[in-house]
């Protein structure tokens, strides 16, 4: 009776592992398969955090088809359709942001890679406040700092962030700078 039950869950499990081999096969196959573009596909998102920025979608569209034209004259390995979502982000990562607020949309994807990408500060320009209340749940758990320019203390507040490694956000920004930002916004901080 006990050796019954053993071969069932047995034949179960080796069915059960049969379907998994038939998945990684499939995995392999499309990893080998990324494997020959991503030389291509890395320098095309490369690319995208470096340059995006403010464009809209459909700019942003013809901006890959010709940066992937360029590495086909170049004889460069690149897939036809290469996506900066499925290079520099993972189904975890997006799901945590949709889960934080971000919106569903491929647009806001790509915005939130060029935010945690980018090796530069963003100016967000968020009329619905939906990259706002985004990165208000991100950084919640870091305990996001949040002022204003108009702020009295805003400068002291900054600096204090800067020094110890606190997020910040900077809200209501107008079209002009206070020139004390200057030296942060090009990361010229150093260190006493």
């Amino acid at each position: 009776m006990q050796t019954q039950s053993r071969l069932k869950r047995a034949s179960k499990l080796t069915t059960a592992l049969a379907d998994e081999q038939i998945r990684w096969k499939e995995n392999v196959t499309e990893f080998n398969e990324q494997m020959k573009t991503v030389t291509g596909n890395v320098f095309v998102s490369s690319a995208c955090v470096a340059y995006y920025g403010a464009f809209p979608s459909s700019y942003r569209l013809e901006l890959v088809e010709n940066w992937v034209e360029g590495c086909k004259e170049h004889k460069i390995p690149v897939s036809d359709n290469p996506s900066i979502i499925n290079v520099l982000a993972d189904a975890f990562s997006i799901r945590q942001w949709v889960t934080q607020g971000l919106p569903r949309d491929d647009f806001s994807t790509e915005n939130a890679i060029l935010v945690t990408k980018g090796r530069r500060w963003p100016l967000i320009i968020d009329p619905q406040e939906q990259a706002n209340r985004w990165i208000k749940n991100k950084e919640k758990e870091n305990a996001l700092k949040i002022i204003k320019m108009t702020d009295g203390h805003f400068l002291r507040i900054l600096e204090n962030c800067v020094r110890i490694g606190m997020p910040l956000l900077l809200e209501d920004v107008g079209e002009t700078l206070d020139p004390a930002l200057e030296p942060i916004l090009l990361k010229q901080t150093f260190m006493s």
